[in-house]
């Protein structure tokens, strides 16, 4: 039973097995195929052991500058990420200054609206106190067109 298996396998991995032909053709076109090479070509002996087809054909220059090509780009990719990144820091930091400003107007803001509100309170003739809810009514809606509520502390 155990010659069966390994005569099946021997004969398995026999059949499995594929040679590759390179050839010439008349136009001095390089071919690879399973089939020998066709009539007006020329069967090029391959050599085994350098892998790539690039490295067979030209010593590896073409393989040399290929990597120093995808190093250049590598390069290239990680200072755009750099710039990026530091674009994004630019503007992250921009955004907060112009948040720091707004929450800042905000606060000047609420504190004229709180000084006209103790102003409104002290009993004063009718004329000055419209002149003073007048002038409230002014700064709340200020308050309401920059959406100070965003920038309330809890």
């Amino acid at each position: 039973m155990k010659n069966l298996l390994l005569l099946g396998l021997l004969l398995g991995a026999e059949l499995c097995s594929a040679e590759v032909f390179k050839c010439r053709g008349a136009d001095g076109s390089v071919v690879y195929g399973q089939q020998p090479c066709p009539a007006g070509s020329q069967a090029v002996e391959m050599d085994r052991h350098p892998f790539s087809v690039i490295e067979q054909n030209d010593g590896g220059q073409t393989a040399k500058r290929y990597r120093e090509q995808l190093r250049q780009w590598s390069d290239l990719r990680d200072k755009s990420r750099q710039a990026d990144a530091k674009a994004e820091l630019r503007e992250r930091s921009a955004q907060r200054r112009k948040w720091l400003a707004e929450r800042e107007h905000c606060r000047r803001l609420d504190a004229k609206r709180a000084a006209l509100d103790a102003n409104l309170r002290r009993g004063q003739p009718l004329q000055e106190a419209e002149r003073v809810k007048l002038r409230l009514a002014k700064v709340e809606d200020q308050m309401q067109d920059r959406a100070c509520h965003l920038y309330k502390e809890d």
